[in-house]
């Protein structure tokens, strides 16, 4: 009896195993075992979304030896690092060549690590998947732009607050924005800057200590675009700055920079509900043989001189006595003169009688 019991349980065994293919499966599956990687994370969504977070890696080696590990898939949707730049006890410095062994990511998220350079094989097995690089707030110094083209994918780069020299000139076919902020000793003085780069709607260069404004270095805007040039130095916009190939710029962003001056024909392209912003600067007029050409082009749009010492004189009285004239509504109302005074609401009679 004994032996017909012993025996019907290992058919019963080798039944279930036969019907249902089973194949005993790791706790931590589909992500790698979770002490192999500390002192990483993995995680998984419902839709089988992989994500790992290595914010706690302290070193280059440590990094390295995580990704020795075996991990039953490869495609990643993100893998992020963010540390505390101010940290003695992180010192994650490079990104060596293939240090992620074969692993691809969608997005990639290192901030606040002690980076100084990206190696041009670091993230090779992205080429065909990376959609998302921010690199912001390290201290690189070094970034293979040359390998852009090979990121078919790649649509958002952002490389804010790092310590780069030079921008050169980008080539993507996929790349649709760029934010390069907060680099103080970058040059860039290519006009051809973004040819390469077709798809390209958004670009933020604040906070660069840029001194001239470029002419020509927007041209190739073909689509929707916003232009950040906020917290430079430019003291005023040459002509032909914005120039783009069609009527794409919805919104120019150049707060906070010492512009005293615009010269004529230096804003083309403007949408008609574009955003023109000069918030504190220092205009002192708003004459009409430049604003006039700014404020044709954006009929339903806005123009915001915040925090500029206008004296606003009789320079802007075409803006009330013109008949049918409609420009002074696309003033913002925080748009004041140095006084304080809302220029939307000065008298239109003080201007009549005193500047005809």
């Amino acid at each position: 009896v004994t032996c017909v019991m012993v025996l019907s349980v290992v058919t019963l065994a080798f039944t279930i195993s036969e019907s249902k293919d089973y194949i005993p499966q790791p706790r931590a599956w589909p992500c790698p075992n979770s002490t192999d990687i500390l002192p990483c994370t993995c995680t998984s969504t419902q839709e089988t979304d992989l994500k790992i977070d290595c914010s706690l890696v302290k070193s280059n080696d440590e990094l390295a030896r995580v990704f020795q590990s075996v991990f039953p898939f490869s495609e990643f949707l993100e893998l992020n690092i963010e540390q505390n730049p101010n940290d003695p006890a992180y010192n994650l410095n490079a990104i060596e060549p293939n240090v992620f062994n074969g692993l691809s990511f969608e997005r990639i998220i290192i901030r606040g690590t002690k980076l100084t350079a990206v190696e041009e094989q670091a993230f090779t097995d992205s080429y065909n998947y990376l959609n998302y690089l921010n690199l912001a707030n390290n201290q690189l110094n070094r970034f293979p732009f040359e390998t852009l083209s090979n990121y078919i994918r790649l649509s958002s780069l952002v490389l804010d607050d790092n310590e780069f020299s030079e921008l050169p000139s980008i080539t993507s076919s996929s790349l649709q924005s760029i934010s390069v902020s907060g680099n103080p000793h970058m040059k860039f003085d290519s006009p051809t800057l973004f040819e390469g780069a077709p798809l390209l709607s958004r670009i933020s260069l604040a906070r660069n200590n840029i001194i001239n404004s470029t002419v020509g270095l927007l041209a190739p805007l073909n689509y929707s675009a916003i232009i950040d040039l906020s917290g430079n130095e430019l003291t005023f916009i040459d002509e032909n700055t914005f120039k783009p190939p069609g009527d794409t710029l919805l919104q120019i962003i150049l707060d906070h920079n010492k512009i005293k001056d615009i010269r004529h024909d230096a804003v083309h392209g403007l949408m008609k509900t574009a955003h023109f912003s000069m918030t504190g600067n220092q205009m002192t007029s708003i004459s009409k043989d430049v604003w006039k050409t700014i404020f044709d082009q954006l009929p339903n749009g806005a123009v915001d001189l915040s925090d500029n010492p206008l004296l606003c004189g009789c320079d802007m009285a075409w803006l009330f006595i013109e008949e049918g004239n409609t420009y002074l509504n696309l003033l913002t109302d925080t748009t004041k003169c140095y006084d304080g005074t809302q220029v939307r609401y000065l008298d239109p009679q003080y201007f009549t009688v005193q500047c005809t």
